[in-house]
């Protein structure tokens, strides 16, 4: 790399009126007899300046070709044709819940299924700290990639499963868990990331995020291709499929998931709609389901910054809705030989209220339930479900605080009911969460 130096010189005029300009100040607040001697003592003072200037230019190298730079612009920072950025947030949760629930700092303890089994405890209210929802990510904008730009997005977080590394004893340390990782090019994208089959835009505002009865909130990898559409725009994507349970998975797909999503985005909102066709098998039977599912969500400015968000979603949801509550299949029909999908619905209801530019509140509902008759059958899991249970209701209230918006410290209640297979009969948890969430 070479450097070529710079001399620095004063212009002549900018000296000149400099020289002549000072005496003259002078001149207006001094008696004549010491104009003399400040005058001399001004033409030091600018000597001494331009010797720090001839100095400090002397020493800093041109950007010229032949000298790599990197150089800061807008949200971050650009090598060549590349703009590199960095960001991500700290996330430290405090979880007060029933049933023995918040001792377990793992991934598990955050799934609704996982709720139903505090709630059929008769233990005692439970804490636990955490900080593995925190997350960092990388993304990078290339321009002029066969005449469009290249977009690229890496996110990941410590929020691994139950069996992973780690412990509460000692070190509390975790592995990193791969969230999303996927590149745009030409209304293209490929790699994983959010499930076409839902729309963020919905998402309610909880500090529990995604910890919902009937949300659909899941990611994987695919395919996907963007087009322009009246009002909004179209996406088509093949998903990676998969029809597993529990800790089970088969594997054993011969047909992608095929997603589809009209949106619809103007001034009174988000609007869309969306469906997915789903190939479902079993080897051991040699059967197998076509089947699907359909999904609305809209998002629905009301007073001020308030909004309303909604989404319904029915068919053969399985591990696509609520955190994977439900099977996709009925796991006694597919013991005996049988693929048989479960029919299930879910609606979610989330109104977010601003008391101020910075206080803010959500109220949420969501509820699921499985739509096929389903009676007690002695088999450890009852009716091929997850659970004992057949239904799922959330109720989250929250008071957000954010001075700035890299800064959010909130306060979260929840309220689950879970309705028991063949019964009337239903069990309660409840949860307090307290968050600091950082941004970067």
């Amino acid at each position: 790399m070479t450097t070529r130096n710079k001399s620095f010189r004063a212009h002549p005029l900018t000296r000149a009126v400099a020289l002549a300009g000072f005496p003259l100040i002078a001149a207006l607040s001094m008696p004549a007899q010491a104009q003399d001697s400040e005058v001399d003592e001004l033409r030091q003072r600018v000597d001494q300046l331009e010797q720090a200037l001839r100095g400090a230019v002397s020493t800093a190298p041109e950007a010229t070709a032949d000298n790599p730079y990197i150089l800061r612009e807008g949200d971050g920072l650009k090598i060549g044709d590349t703009t590199i950025s960095f960001g991500g947030f700290i996330k430290a949760d405090m979880i007060y819940g029933s049933g023995g629930d918040g001792t377990i700092n793992t991934y598990s303890t955050g799934l609704p299924r996982n709720f139903a089994s505090a709630a059929a405890s008769d233990e005692d209210w439970k804490v636990g700290f955490s900080a593995r929802e925190s997350r960092f990510s990388f993304g990078t904008e290339t321009e002029d990639v066969g005449g469009h730009t290249l977009r690229t997005y890496l996110e990941m977080d410590f929020n691994t499963a139950d069996d992973a590394a780690g412990n509460e004893v000692v070190s509390n340390s975790y592995n990193p868990r791969l969230r999303q990782a996927y590149g745009a090019w030409n209304g293209w994208e490929f790699g994983q990331t959010y499930t076409t089959f839902t729309d963020l835009a919905a998402l309610p505002e909880i500090l529990n995020q995604g910890k919902m009865a009937a949300f659909i909130y899941t990611t994987q990898p695919m395919i996907r291709y963007n087009m322009a559409a009246p009002g909004g725009k179209l996406m088509v994507a093949l998903e990676n499929p998969e029809d597993g349970f529990g800790s089970t998975s088969y594997d054993d797909q011969s047909y992608p998931d095929l997603t589809a999503r009209y949106q619809i985005r103007g001034n009174y909102g988000f609007y869309s709609i969306a469906g997915v066709v789903r190939n479902l098998e079993d080897d051991a039977s040699d059967d197998s389901k076509v089947t699907g599912a359909v999904s609305l969500s809209a998002r629905i400015p009301t007073i001020g910054r308030d909004d309303l968000r909604l989404q319904y979603s029915y068919g053969s949801l399985g591990r696509y809705m609520g955190l994977f509550t439900y099977p996709d299949v009925d796991l006694v029909e597919q013991g005996q030989g049988e693929v048989d999908p479960l029919k299930t619905y879910g609606a979610t209801v989330a109104y977010r209220h601003f008391w101020s530019p910075t206080w803010r509140s959500s109220l949420v509902g969501s509820h699921t339930e499985i739509l096929d008759d389903l009676t007690l059958r002695q088999s450890a899991s009852p009716n091929g479900t997850l659970s004992y249970f057949d239904s799922s209701t959330s109720v989250h209230a929250n008071l957000l605080w954010s001075p700035k918006s890299n800064l959010t410290l909130g306060i979260e209640y929840a309220y689950w009911d879970f309705g028991e297979i063949a019964s009337d009969s239903s069990e309660q948890y409840e949860q307090v969460m307290l968050s600091a969430l950082m941004q970067f």
